[in-house]
């Protein structure tokens, strides 16, 4: 039983489709009939048939023990051949989200700095959800992000590095400013000013908005947290961003929201659970492990 039929075998379950599952892999539909018979004499059991020419592709019980089976062991091939490309490795990939790692990094790359270590560590700045797909695809080694929750994630490591808290970015000078915490439908004749929705302060919002049925009459999107808060301290509006942010900036209060409404965010670290550094490796990692407790 090769990995490759059982890559096959996963995109015909998953596209029910002779052509597609051929297209995808650029081989012929008789390579992929052929994938299908291999399997099914190793397994002594028919995986997949067709009523007709026209029906739709029935997978039989077999073949979906065989799908959920081989699902688990194409993920296992693809995590051995990213740690064991990065065994010979003598660089350390760190990664970071633009919040998370704005209280963390800088203290870490002055500990680096001290042990001369920098030579050998590449850091690139990158939205949380882009950083867990590219930790699981080997192109880290480790991340620090945000996420909403602090559950468990497959196949990634986390430690909590410290909680934020959801807040309204409003001008000093605004009569919302007075205020000691603030209900959603306050600011209902306020323009909100939002992230697009791949950002976690647009999600956390959207849940907010879905959990109080409250909607803005006005809305400005802005990816840019600087030009938000600059948005902010001119008058335009209020923003929805972690407490982190808002801090120290000047013409401009964080106001919590009551506690029924209040949303949290957690700055993590995340390793594969399956990395296995090498001695280099094993460096960085004891230095960012002394940086864990940001309390």
């Amino acid at each position: 039983m090769e990995f490759r039929d059982l890559r096959y075998f996963i995109d015909l379950v998953e596209s029910e489709s002779y052509h597609a599952t051929a297209q995808k892999n650029q081989v012929t539909q008789p390579a992929i009939s052929a994938m299908v018979k291999r399997l099914e004499e190793e397994c002594g059991v028919q995986l997949v048939f067709k009523k007709s020419s026209r029906s739709s592709l029935v997978i039989t019980p077999a073949g979906q023990v065989l799908y959920k089976r081989a699902k688990k062991l194409v993920k296992e091939e693809n995590s051995i051949k990213i740690e064991v490309k990065r065994a010979n490795a003598k660089n350390f990939r760190l990664g970071y989200s633009e919040l998370a790692g704005k209280a963390w990094l800088a203290p870490v790359i002055t500990h680096l700095n001290q042990g001369r270590m920098l030579a050998n560590i590449e850091t690139k700045e990158e939205p949380s959800h882009l950083l867990e797909q590219h930790l699981r695809e080997g192109r880290f080694d480790v991340i620090v992000f945000s996420r909403l929750s602090d559950e468990p994630l497959p196949g990634i490591k986390t430690t909590t590095l410290q909680r934020y808290q959801y807040v309204l970015a409003v001008a000093e000078d605004s009569p919302l400013a007075k205020l000691d915490e603030i209900r959603i439908a306050q600011i209902k004749d306020t323009p909100l000013i939002m992230r697009h929705k791949r950002f976690l302060s647009r999600i956390s919002l959207d849940r907010l908005f879905a959990k109080t049925g409250f909607q803005p009459a006005k809305k400005l999107i802005v990816d840019n947290i600087d030009a938000s808060l600059q948005l902010v301290q001119r008058g335009m509006g209020v923003t929805y961003l972690m407490d982190i942010a808002v801090q120290t900036i000047p013409g401009i209060k964080a106001i919590p929201l009551v506690a029924s409404q209040r949303s949290y965010c957690y700055s993590s670290m995340g390793i594969r659970e399956n990395f296995m550094p090498n001695e280099i490796q094993k460096q960085y990692l004891n230095i960012l492990q002394q940086h864990q407790d940001l309390d």
